[in-house]
C-alpha cells in the first residue's frame, strides 16, 4: 500500500461530507489513528479496511480505494462518480433512497417541520416504509419512461 491510500480515504470523506471525527464514529474506527491515515504517518490495517469495505455508504469506493478503477457495472465507483439511472442494483438503489430520505427527514427536523421519536431510530424505519410504498409507482414511472423511449 502507499501513502495515497490515506489520501483516498480523505477524499471519501469528504465526499460524504463528514468531519473526521463523525466518519470515524460512521465506521467505529478510532479518531487519533485516523487522523495519522489521512496525513500518511500510518496506513490502515486490515481491520479498519475491512470496516470500509463492508459499509453502505463506503464500500462502493473499495476498488477504487485500492486500484484507481472504477466498475459502475458492478456498483464499483469513484466518489464524485454518478451512476447513470437505470444502472444500481435493487440494493443500491434501497440504500441511495434511505440515505437520501434520512437526509431529507433530517432537514425537515432541523426546519422544526416534525420532531422525530427520539427514543427510537425511526428515521431508517421511515425510509423503509416510503420505499416500500414508493417502490411500485418509482417502477412504474421507470417502465413507462422505457416505454415511451422505445416509441421514439
Amino acid at each position: 500500500m502507499s501513502n495515497n491510500i490515506g489520501q483516498k480515504i480523505k477524499v471519501i470523506r469528504e465526499s460524504l461530507n463528514l468531519s473526521q471525527a463523525k466518519f470515524c464514529e460512521l465506521l467505529d474506527i478510532g479518531l487519533s489513528g485516523y487522523k495519522k491515515y489521512e496525513t500518511g504517518i500510518s496506513e490502515p490495517g486490515a481491520g479498519n479496511l475491512e470496516k470500509i469495505a463492508n459499509h453502505p455508504q463506503t464500500k462502493m469506493y473499495f476498488l477504487w480505494l485500492f486500484t484507481g478503477e472504477t466498475n459502475p457495472a458492478l456498483g464499483q465507483i469513484a466518489p464524485g462518480d454518478i451512476i447513470p439511472e437505470g444502472k444500481l442494483s435493487e440494493e443500491q438503489f434501497e440504500e441511495k433512497f434511505i440515505d437520501t430520505t434520512i437526509n431529507s427527514l433530517m432537514m425537515f427536523c432541523h426546519l422544526g417541520w416534525f420532531t422525530p421519536n427520539k427514543d427510537e431510530n425511526v428515521f431508517n424505519d421511515c425510509s423503509k416504509l416510503l420505499l416500500k410504498d414508493l417502490r411500485p409507482v418509482i417502477d412504474a414511472r421507470v417502465s413507462n419512461s422505457a416505454n415511451n423511449q422505445k416509441m421514439a
